[in-house]
Formats: C-alpha cells, structure tokens, sequence
C-alpha cells in the first residue's frame, strides 16, 4: 500500500491525538468524577453525576466517531485520491461567472467541513466541483439556486505535498 499524502497523515496524527486524550479522561477522569459526585449524595437529587454522566455520554460517542473516521482516513488508498483533477483534500479558486467574486475552497470530509472556506464532499457543491479540473467551468445547485464557477486553480494532496 502506498503512503498516505502528508495532508492525510498529518490528519491521522491529529485524529490519534485527539482520542488518546478522550480515551485517558474516559479511563481516569470520569471515575475519579463519578466517585466524587456519588459521596455528595443520593444519585436521583444529584446534579453532579448528571453532569459527569453527561460528559461520559459525550466521551463515548466522541471516541467512536474518532475511530470511525480513523479507520476511514487508515484504509484511503492513495493511489484513488486524483492527481489532476479535484478530489479529497483539493484546494480550488473559483471565480463566479456571473458576478466576478473569487473564492477559495478545500474539499473535505463532512467532519472536517467546518468554515466558508472548507466545503464537504457530501454538499451540493463538493458532489459538483468532484472530479474537475482547472479551467472547468462547473454548475453548483445550492438551496440559494444555480451558481456557475469557473475554476481557476486547482491544488490536490499530492501538490500540496511540495509546498
């Protein structure tokens, strides 16, 4: 199996990060908590250990999406994530036909998609920009209505590697 891009890696590492320290507050922290919050009184009149219980609830779902999305970015085969043309980890400037205003986008995992810069590729517009090239002119159907972008830049993985 090929290596991973360092965009990817870099992002394995972060991910991995990220749930040793859920993993260690679940194991050690948690406990320790719910062992406090259970001497200060009866569990049903007890508004400590529905906070921690609520923070453990979180832990939980939190580490399990972290392995989900870990086994995920673990099993990408490198050698299907395009080279010359968009794809995960592209990052394309666009220009708006109609009105001249250009914007710059990375594709991203849906998790990942968190500003007006980062667009998942589960949206209407990554499903639209996936698999163009630079120089494409592309049509975007968005709740807000049709918007046509030429593309004027297109970086993937692969050539952000250099830089």
């Amino acid at each position: 199996m090929a290596e991973l891009p360092k965009a990817v890696a870099e992002k394995v590492g972060e991910l991995k990060r990220e749930l040793e320290e859920l993993e260690r507050e679940a194991r050690e922290d948690i406990p320790a908590e719910m062992a406090s919050a259970q001497s200060v009184g009866p569990v049903r009149e007890n508004a400590d250990m529905y906070l921690v219980a609520g923070r453990a609830h979180y832990l939980q779902g939190r580490i399990l999406s972290l392995r989900q999305r870990l086994k995920s970015l673990l099993s990408m085969n490198p050698a299907a994530i395009p080279r010359d043309r968009a794809g995960y980890g592209s990052v394309l400037t666009l220009k708006d036909v109609d009105t001249g205003e250009t914007r710059t986008v990375r594709l991203a995992s849906p998790e990942e998609a968190t500003g007006s810069d980062v667009c998942s590729l589960l949206s209407p517009m990554g499903k639209a920009l996936r698999n163009h090239k630079a120089g494409d002119e592309v049509e975007v159907f968005t709740p807000g209505g049709m918007h046509v972008y030429s593309v004027e830049s297109l970086q993937t993985l692969f050539d952000q590697e250099d830089g």
